[in-house]
């Protein structure tokens, strides 16, 4: 894919000139937000993707067991609202914004139809899903289809309205915006940026509240609790189907 020209997009290359891509010199474009928002999901889906290819191998008598769908369904529940969340960002916040001083790629708009489609076409097995071993080999592949879909998207964007908004738009600009969407976010959506950096924490603490300059403590204000709920409410669901074993149930008060 050739690199695209920001000059060429221009809405009013007076008012608005494309001539702020150098101010983004500490935050790179793969550690801009939007590319870590990206990748989040990416490592979500894939990683329910290939929990399942290994928990198919394991079945031999065309039998699940119920908590295994029970488990894929509320993983999807949360993988939902994290990515309806996310494609409502782009669509109410960052398209108004930049169409103010570049023109939006069509494609991106193409590419999100697309996405509901097969979002649509896996909801649907979700729905089928029942202890036949067919049902979950059915949602498998509408998740691999979605995938796809999902990653084509992600590269048009990152490779077209990611750099416009880092020409048109100055780091202090879109950091004030890029901190409303997260704030706003579902808990899991910020759990799932850190665990995507690194399961730990540490790469988010030093590639991301450093760069930004977010202070260290902040880490265990906001951050270190999503993290682990992330971890509690999301991993561990595809772990257990990773391993074909249930998930600890929740007992007393706690």
């Amino acid at each position: 894919m050739m690199a695209i020209v920001p000059k060429e997009h221009a809405v009013d290359t007076d008012r608005y000139p494309a001539d702020k891509a150098s101010q983004w010199e500490k935050i790179p474009i793969e550690n801009d937000q939007w590319t870590l928002s990206h990748n989040s999901l990416r490592c979500e889906i894939n990683s329910m993707i290939q929990a399942l290819r290994m928990f198919m191998d394991r079945i031999h008598d065309g039998s699940v067991p119920e908590w295994a769908a029970n488990t894929i369904k509320e993983w999807w529940i949360s993988h939902i609202a994290h990515i309806t969340d996310h494609c409502k960002s782009e669509e109410t916040i960052y398209k108004p914004m930049f169409t103010e001083r570049f023109n939006w790629p069509a494609e991106i708009d193409e590419l999100h139809d697309a996405l509901d489609s097969v979002k649509e076409k896996v909801q649907t097995a979700i729905d089928k899903l029942n202890t036949e071993k067919s049902t979950v080999a059915a949602v498998r592949d509408a998740l691999s289809d979605y995938e796809g879909t999902m990653l084509k998207h992600f590269q048009v964007e990152e490779t077209t309205a990611l750099p416009l908004m880092r020409a048109y738009f100055t780091p202090e600009e879109i950091s004030v915006v890029q901190r409303k969407i997260l704030e706003d976010a579902p808990e899991n959506a910020m759990g799932a940026l850190i665990y995507a950096m690194s399961p730990d924490g540490a790469k988010f603490r030093s590639d991301f509240m450093a760069v930004r300059g977010i202070p260290s403590f902040v880490w265990y204000l906001a951050f270190k609790g999503r993290l682990a709920a992330y971890k509690k409410d999301v991993v561990a669901k595809v772990e257990a189907i990773e391993s074909g074993k249930e998930p600890a149930k929740k007992s007393g008060w706690f």
